[in-house]
């Protein structure tokens, strides 16, 4: 029997850790493959089916403030996410991160090197080759951490 060290993060994963340090200043800190549990505090009235997931599920990136208070949740889409397995684990993900209220942003890279930065509600695309647009994407995630949140970060209802 032996036990193996691997990557934290795969090549996707750190390349797109290595966009979000270009997003944000010495005011915020990203933290890795992060459990939800570690900075959401669940209400007793969850349903069954989210509070197991809640325990069993982490994100991808967590931008927090100097002081580690949540600002921001960046999932990493790849095509694996296109599967309806995967999808509903998003769903439920999204559900929690909603009644935590912590904005959730997707990034995925597509067609040779385009960053597509979305979320319900809005989309910034980017080039990672070239740089076009890059300010959009690095609007778009600043955005997000400098507004100001709850430090009593819950999660309730549903």
């Amino acid at each position: 029997m032996s036990v193996k060290l691997k990557r934290l993060v795969n090549s996707y994963e750190e390349r797109m850790l290595e966009f979000l340090e270009t997003c944000v200043d010495e005011n915020y800190k990203i933290h890795t493959q992060v459990s939800l549990c570690q900075f959401c505090e669940l209400d007793s009235n969850l349903n069954v089916e989210l509070r197991k997931f809640f325990f069993s599920s982490s994100v991808d990136a967590l931008i927090t403030n100097v002081d580690y208070k949540p600002c921001l949740v960046v999932d990493f889409q790849s095509s694996y996410h296109d599967y309806p397995e995967a999808k509903e684990r998003d769903r439920k993900k999204a559900t929690l991160l909603a009644l935590a209220a912590v904005p959730l942003l997707y990034s995925r890279v597509k067609d040779f090197g385009l960053l597509h930065l979305y979320s319900q509600s809005e989309e910034v695309v980017c080039n990672l080759f070239t740089g076009k647009r890059r300010e959009n994407a690095q609007a778009l995630i600043r955005k997000y951490c400098e507004q100001s949140f709850s430090s009593d970060i819950r999660i309730t209802g549903w």
